[in-house]
């Protein structure tokens, strides 16, 4: 007989199941799933390099030691090739400046003859006294104009009109550059006076040229008359 403590004596439909409490809609059968605690990774493990990933590396490494070396050897040919420039400036320096850098250069080929040395007599001459001289007696020849200019050129270039003048080097006397060994004897007195010069240029020209212009020629082309 059901007593008061008996489910079904209060009426109560609900009977344990023998299969354990009632499930939500939509549970599968079976026990209940245990829900992972681990988390999934957030990244995805490499896989192994291969032969093609060998062979890119190594590509590579060969293009780096390649870019070195050029870079290198690019500094080098800069080197030398400054090295070069810097000695060909001076080589042309030393052409300029002479002996001084070093071996022989072209002033000690090519070095002009040095001006000849005069050794001056006396008081300094008046040169313009001897030119006028000059003058009057090439006038008294009819040398005036161009003839004049080329008597005058020509001493001017052989003493200056000076007629205490010795050339050490050729050894041309006074105004008309008397030479002992071109000219034969030195007349009295030459050395000593500007009027005794003059009168024997002029003879020497008018003998031997004419008139001054040809002995002019003559001298700026051999330098003696």
């Amino acid at each position: 007989m059901p007593t008061p403590h008996d489910p079904f004596f209060l009426g109560d439909t609900r009977r344990p199941s023998p299969a354990g409490p009632p499930r939500r809609t939509g549970d599968r059968n079976g026990p209940p799933r245990v829900r992972s605690r681990l988390r999934p990774t957030t990244g995805r493990a490499r896989p192994p390099r291969g032969p093609d990933g060998d062979r890119g590396a190594a590509f590579t490494e060969v293009a780096a030691v390649t870019l070195l070396v050029a870079a290198i050897m690019l500094a080098v040919y800069q080197l030398e090739l400054s090295r070069t420039f810097n000695e060909g400036v001076r080589q042309m320096v030393c052409l300029v400046e002479g002996p001084d850098c070093g071996d022989g250069t072209w002033l000690e080929a090519d070095r002009p003859e040095e001006p000849g040395t005069y050794e001056w007599k006396g008081d300094s001459a008046n040169t313009a006294d001897n030119q006028a001289i000059g003058m009057s007696r090439a006038r008294d020849r009819g040398w005036t104009d161009q003839e004049w200019e080329c008597l005058d050129s020509l001493w001017s270039n052989i003493s200056g009109w000076d007629h205490t003048l010795i050339d050490s080097e050729t050894g041309a006397v006074g105004i008309p550059g008397f030479r002992a060994d071109e000219h034969g004897a030195m007349p009295p007195d030459f050395t000593e006076s500007a009027s005794a010069q003059i009168e024997w240029g002029i003879e020497h020209i008018a003998d031997t040229y004419g008139t001054p212009c040809p002995a002019w020629s003559q001298w700026q082309a051999t330098r003696s008359y």
